[in-house]
């Protein structure tokens, strides 16, 4: 895979970018505290060719645990390589709505009613089709039970 923008300099942009706006670093992820959540900004290289990697946001909800090594969060996606604005511009809009409860609350209750629709056995038969009924919200196939519950009682 070719890479639009290499590894290197997508750290050395995000570097200045997210320590000013108070992320701590640790290797080649960013968190931030922000009360009821923590962001996360993670570069991970592939195993299967050096000179690549992927670029994997995150979201915990802290009042819920991590249930093990999950270095993504409770909400995750995957951001394409392109610019390093556009790159941190995209986290930055995508961590603003996956902190925003009430728009969280309505995508899962989205969610909920999709995932009746395709049920997981469906998903996995390859018998849905995601062009005609589009999952309202990738993100919420990483939740648990525990955390529909959480967040519809507590959001």
């Amino acid at each position: 895979m070719e890479n639009i923008l290499t590894e290197e300099e997508l750290i050395e942009y995000a570097k200045p970018f997210l320590k000013s706006r108070k992320f701590k670093k640790k290797n080649k992820r960013w968190t931030k505290d922000i009360g009821d959540f923590t962001i996360i900004f993670f570069i991970q290289g592939s195993c299967y060719d050096k000179n690549d990697y992927y670029i994997r946001p995150g979201i915990f909800i802290n009042a819920l645990p991590a249930f093990g090594l999950n270095y993504y969060g409770h909400f995750h996606t995957e951001l394409k390589q392109t610019t390093a604005e556009e790159v941190m511009n995209k986290f930055e809009k995508w961590y603003t709505e996956w902190t925003d409860k009430e728009l969280i609350k309505e995508r899962v209750l989205k969610f909920i009613e999709w995932d009746k629709r395709n049920p997981l056995e469906n998903r996995r038969a390859g018998l849905v089709d995601y062009d005609a009924d589009p999952c309202p919200a990738y993100e919420c196939f990483s939740l648990s039970e525990k955390h529909i519950q959480y967040i519809l009682s507590e959001f």
